[in-house]
């Protein structure tokens, strides 16, 4: 089991306040730090540090986690922030921390760092904005990026404005320009919430041109910077953040159970909640089902009796051909932009079946088509960079669920074993534990997709 704060994680961040300190490295830890570093009431640590030391800072990361024998981490880079997931799953650890060379929003800077660090004041053993900087940030960062604050953070802003309010009210105004910050104080004096809601777009742009009059070619390059990274991810979507799985077996074996519990543990992992994960089933259903085109069209009605997979008969070869044609299109386009999507948040993409169901399995679509020409469309279609495939025998399979006889579950598990000569298929036996699945598939993830420190 994965705690969510352990004496581990204390020592762990003890440690990382103690290196910073002993290197000089100037930082300071953004909210939910009452805590630390014996409990963290946050799902993550964000510490602020000083541009151009970030090099130093991964090093004294890495080195804490060899002292403690923790030896993956991945991270997620948006704009000036490094995401910092650090696991490990022989200890069953993991810890989030943000690492962030300043604020900015799009390449728009909220304050500059020096600025900030004016305002840092030690707290513990580690460092931390006053309340009047915090709390200005708070607002500013929901406000001009989500356009609304939430309940807990409104009650913070509340605590924080009745003690420090003049201070509050003059770094508002210095960040919106004067007219529009003073909209906001009025509102906050008021305890006014939906007001500055409701002004969001106002207060954005007067932001933007309060950054730009400021810092014009600062400005312009992290404006350029940002745009260039969404392109990167979006438009060339490089294979190195794509997180791209599939898990193939045949009916009966426990792929949805096995799923489930496979994101409920990486949940765990990466310290965050299910959006990290999309799950989808078979196709990206970019186009939709024949049945359902042919049902709107009042040329047939839509069979959904999905508990009998081969309840009809093949169809001919052209038709065959046909079906086969219009759902590797919906594979060779709907799965790029899918993962276009998906990688712009750096999300999971899981398949629950792939198109590997049409070499397994063509009956259950009623094609009727050469195993050559069906492999033709399948090597054509971006392939995921693991596909799990749970095995169990025909009697175990059969047992738990009868929709195929034995002899069809025993042909399946035979072409299931074929797909390891073309895809990097990890095999999982499936008569085991679903945790003990679980740990298996966690440690492929982990070698897959994250860093590895050396022993």
């Amino acid at each position: 089991m994965i705690a969510l704060w352990s004496s581990l994680h204390a020592a762990f961040i003890s440690q990382f306040f103690m290196e910073l300190n002993m290197h000089g490295i100037r930082y300071f830890v953004l909210r939910n730090y009452e805590g630390l570093p014996e409990t963290n009431s946050g799902k993550d640590v964000d510490v602020v540090i000083a541009p151009g030391t970030y090099h130093k800072v991964t090093g004294i990361l890495k080195g804490i986690m060899q002292n403690f024998n923790i030896y993956y981490f991945q991270i997620s880079k948006f704009e000036t922030m490094r995401c910092w997931y650090i696991m490990d799953d022989a200890q069953h650890f993991a810890i989030h921390i943000d690492i962030i060379e300043n604020e900015v929003y799009k390449g728009f800077q909220y304050f500059d760092f020096e600025y900030l660090y004016a305002n840092v004041i030690p707290y513990k053993d580690f460092y931390v904005l006053n309340k009047t900087m915090d709390t200005v940030l708070l607002l500013a960062q929901n406000i001009i990026a989500y356009k609304r604050l939430k309940d807990k953070y409104r009650r913070t802003i509340t605590q924080n404005y009745l003690q420090s309010n003049e201070n509050i009210d003059n770094e508002i105004r210095k960040l919106f320009e004067l007219s529009t910050g003073n909209k906001v104080v009025e509102a906050l004096r008021k305890n006014d919430y939906a007001c500055i809601e409701n002004k969001a777009k106002d207060l954005q742009q007067a932001f933007i041109r309060r950054t730009y009059k400021t810092h014009p070619l600062q400005t312009l390059c992290g404006n350029v910077r940002f745009l260039a990274d969404r392109l990167y991810r979006v438009i060339w979507c490089p294979n190195k953040l794509r997180r791209f799985i599939a898990v193939e077996a045949p009916d009966g074996t426990g792929k949805t159970t096995f799923i489930n519990a496979l994101i409920e543990r990486l949940q765990k992992y990466y310290v965050c909640d299910e959006g990290r994960f999309c799950v989808h089933h078979f196709r990206p259903n970019i186009l939709p089902n024949l049945g359902e085109l042919g049902e709107k069209a009042k040329l047939m009605k839509q069979d959904t009796n999905f508990t009998v997979p081969h309840r009809k008969k093949p169809a001919g070869f052209m038709s065959s051909f046909i079906r086969m044609l219009y759902y590797w299109l919906d594979y060779l386009l709907g799965v790029p932009i899918l993962l276009r999507k998906e990688v712009h948040y750096e999300r999971y993409s899981i398949y629950d079946r792939y198109i590997y169901d049409f070499l397994i399995d063509p009956a259950r679509s009623r094609i009727s088509l050469p195993r050559w020409l069906r492999m033709l469309f399948v090597k054509t279609v971006v392939q995921p960079q693991i596909v799990f495939v749970l095995q169990a025998s025909a009697d175990v399979i059969y047992s738990r669920k009868q929709e195929l006889d034995r002899e069809e579950i025993e042909r399946q598990l035979t072409e299931f074993g074929r797909l390891k000569n073309m895809v990097s298929v990890v095999f999982i036996n499936a008569e085991r534990p679903i945790d003990e699945m679980v740990d298996e598939a966690v440690k492929c993830i982990m070698e897959r997709f994250c860093f590895k420190i050396d022993n």
